[in-house]
């Protein structure tokens, strides 16, 4: 579950850190104070895309950190060991966005890649948006929900991995299945780049091998030249050198008759330094004779780095490229010298990998059919809740002609609101209120057989009030007492069920705006419900009306 979110310059939030409770948790305010943003910096460390817009105005970097205690997600913890990502009970999701609009992810302290951020995120929170009835008039949205009611992730990777498998084979046996021209004309292009590739005698990781031993010689040849061009400063054979020039001022100063001890100091150091320098001049040519520059081999790599890298060109890769490109068109050239062979084998193994397809799309199905079934009937009796009695909900199986990674069904939900009416789909026969409160219906639903105990609902009780409202509080806090509910909402009747509250609220001063969020003790919950229900002025009548629902949803659990 959520423990922490910390949020930093996002938005108009510039420091926000709160902790988080199992139960339902109430997320109120006033429009515009910031609720969004808290929802937005939590997709954020999810997984969702995002740019320099982000950022807080003046601010060079945004933040926000969302730590889980993952102890009861095996999915996760799988997940995470699978890639050495582990730690523990606690998993830690880190993303920041520059001003630039560069952005960095991190699981544990470790930097990934943002789809790997995706991929876990989806193992610990399921976002339920305000907007999530508009998509109940898209087919596509109808099969997913009955796949996650049903909980048919497992059949659903069977069928996902007997399409690849299938289409794979079957997009090379059309490759060649091609006229015969077409294929003499591919093998003639083929036989030609693998015999002049053959000719190039390229071994694996050679172009990395000899790059290595070019740059190695190509540096003795520089460590050589700088050598010999400093021994000669030292001693060279014409004898104008730094020796040679001190030997001759020692000569000169020897000859001098005084005693006085500074030039005999003089002396003394210039005959040290005449030792020194020819020691020096000893050990560099001790350390030439060791700098092996070999010539010929220079040349021998130079020279065959220039023919791979020609035919990199030729080709239009990079030279560390070229040894795989070159296994890749042989390979090819090969298939093609035995084509009729291989479209005998190819058809025969495309036929029985769609054999495969089509027995795990059926089984697939057959299962799809028999939840339908049980998922309608729930969501009639959750319509019967919200104040739709004598409502039918149907889902409908559509014929499908093209075999997809999700198999070969495509479902519509058909809703009959008056009884005696036939069923018709949501988009001809539902209202916006109505097919609110279908989409709420449903995501009860699903939120009751998720396995992710971390469950976010973004005003999904929007287009309902009264009663109903007070009724779908029900329904989210008792979904909320077997793991985590987090709801953000407008209404008092829902937010009076959570068994948390807090309150994002909107801050000014001359500078600045910030967004701020904090938990609500007792006192203050009254106060909040009561601005819910009255506006902006709370009477003492509106407050009490406030105390009593508080009272009431205590006494209800």
């Amino acid at each position: 579950m959520l423990q922490n979110l910390s949020i930093r310059n996002i938005a108009i939030a510039d420091n926000i850190d709160i902790d988080w409770q199992t139960g339902m948790t109430s997320i109120s305010g006033e429009t515009g104070a910031g609720k969004s943003i808290l929802l937005n910096s939590l997709s954020l460390a999810l997984g969702d895309r995002a740019d320099s817009n982000v950022v807080r105005y003046g601010e060079k970097r945004a933040e926000v950190v969302a730590a889980f205690d993952i102890s009861r997600i095996e999915a996760a913890k799988q997940w995470l060991s699978e890639r050495d990502l582990d730690d523990g009970n606690e998993c830690l999701l880190r993303r920041t966005v520059s001003h630039e609009g560069r952005s960095r992810a991190f699981i544990n302290g470790q930097p990934v890649p943002l789809a790997e951020l995706k991929v876990l995120g989806e193992h610990l929170i399921d976002i339920h948006s305000q907007h999530a009835h508009q998509s109940l008039l898209r087919h596509d949205t109808h099969l997913k929900l009955l796949d996650e009611y049903a909980g048919h992730e497992k059949h659903l990777q069977q069928v996902k991995d007997a399409w690849i498998s299938w289409q794979g084979l079957d997009r090379k046996l059309k490759a060649l299945s091609q006229t015969n021209e077409e294929r003499e004309a591919r093998r003639q292009l083929l036989e030609y780049q693998c015999q002049e590739l053959e000719a190039l005698e390229l071994v694996e990781d050679e172009v990395e091998l000899l790059e290595t031993e070019f740059r190695r010689i190509q540096q003795s040849e520089s460590l050589l030249l700088q050598s010999h061009s400093a021994r000669e400063a030292l001693a060279d054979e014409n004898g104008d050198n730094a020796t040679q020039a001190i030997k001759m001022a020692l000569h000169r100063l020897q000859k001098i008759d005084d005693k006085s001890d500074t030039l005999s100091n003089a002396i003394t150091l210039l005959d040290s330094a005449v030792i020194q320098l020819e020691e020096c001049a000893t050990d560099l040519d001790a350390y030439i004779d060791s700098i092996t520059v070999d010539d010929e081999r220079s040349h021998y790599l130079e020279s065959r780095l220039d023919e791979i890298h020609t035919l990199s060109r030729k080709h239009h890769i990079s030279s560390e490229q070229l040894f795989e490109f070159s296994q890749e068109l042989q390979a090819e050239y090969a298939q093609l010298n035995d084509s009729q062979g291989s479209l005998e084998e190819l058809t025969t193994e495309v036929a029985a990998r769609k054999k495969v397809y089509d027995k795990c799309a059926k089984q697939l199905s057959e299962k799809r059919k028999a939840s339908a079934i049980i998922f309608a009937k729930e969501v009639i009796e959750k319509l019967n809740q919200l104040a739709m009695p004598g409502a039918q909900f149907k889902v409908v199986f559509l014929p499908q002609s093209k075999a997809t990674t999700s198999g070969v069904d495509t479902v519509e939900y058909q809703i009959s609101l008056n009884p005696g009416q036939p069923a018709q789909p949501l988009a001809k026969v539902a209202s916006g209120g109505e097919l609110s409160r279908v989409s709420l219906a449903i995501q009860v639903i699903c939120a009751e057989h998720s396995t992710i105990p971390t469950l976010v609902f973004d005003e999904v009780d929007v287009g309902i009030s009264g009663a109903t409202a007070e009724i779908v509080g029900h329904m989210l806090r008792q979904v909320g007492t077997r793991g985590q509910v987090i709801c953000v909402t407008h209404l008092p009747q829902v937010a009076a069920l959570g068994h948390n509250h807090c309150i994002v609220e909107k801050q000014r001063n001359a500078q600045s705006t910030t967004s701020t969020i904090k938990r609500l003790n007792p006192e203050h919950r009254i106060d909040e419900i009561a601005r819910m229900l009255g506006g902006i002025d709370i009477t003492a009548q509106t407050r009490a009306h406030a105390e009593e629902m508080l009272r009431t949803s205590v006494r209800a659990h």
